[in-house]
């Protein structure tokens, strides 16, 4: 499952890549046990908590796939929330969360 953080009026917070091999500490909320899988051009993918979830930046902002695990809706949102407050800061009314995806034909 694929989902996107977009600000309404596109900004895009300046993210402060962790040390080698945690580059992916600007993404991931700091009470979140993880390691860093795989890290290029500034997206990457990391294990957390048992699951794979890969971060990225798409045209409207940043980009967070489950890759590999399995997660409820609740586990989802709650992970989706610290994510989204952990980059753009408390003060995130303007940050929207959706499910992002190529509708089946």
């Amino acid at each position: 499952m694929k989902f996107e953080l977009v600000d309404r009026q596109g900004y895009i917070p300046d993210l402060n890549y962790g040390d080698q091999g945690k580059e992916l500490s600007c993404f991931i909320p700091n009470d979140y046990k993880w390691e860093q899988v795989s890290f290029e051009n500034g997206e990457g993918e990391a294990r957390i908590e048992g699951h794979t979830w890969h971060f990225f930046f798409t045209q409207e902002g940043i980009g967070i796939q489950l890759i590999d695990g399995i997660v409820t809706a609740k586990e989802a949102d709650l992970f989706l929330h610290l994510v989204k407050e952990h980059i753009f800061g408390e003060k995130t009314q303007e940050v929207q969360i959706f499910i992002a995806g190529v509708t089946p034909k």
